[in-house]
């Protein structure tokens, strides 16, 4: 769902991404639960080499982000970042489906 200004929301469709297929069982039903994607990519791209998208430089700014938020909500003002980070590619449907294959 989203909203543009004072509309109404509106629904997306589905998306069928492997991680959005629930897999786990919660006390309001069955839920999608991939929370150890993140590391189990991060594991590949060390092993095969290239840059994973749990940068240091990302987590950097997340914290920077988060504590920025709480500042400013502290004190009703604007709060500049102080770090920036390259945006990761998005672990789309090709490679989700690769972490999720069994491995013999």
């Amino acid at each position: 769902r989203f909203t543009v200004a004072a509309k109404p929301v509106k629904k997306l469709p589905n998306w069928p991404h492997p991680f959005g297929v629930p897999n786990e069982m919660h006390s309001q039903g069955m839920m999608a639960n991939y929370r150890t994607s993140g590391l189990a990519d991060m594991a590949v791209a060390i092993a095969e080499g290239r840059p994973h998208r749990c940068s240091m430089e990302l987590a950097l700014h997340a914290v920077d982000v988060m504590t920025g938020l709480l500042r400013s909500g502290e004190t009703g003002k604007f709060v500049a970042m102080q770090t920036t980070c390259e945006r990761p590619a998005a672990l789309g449907v090709k490679e989700a489906k690769a972490l999720l294959a069994k491995k013999k």
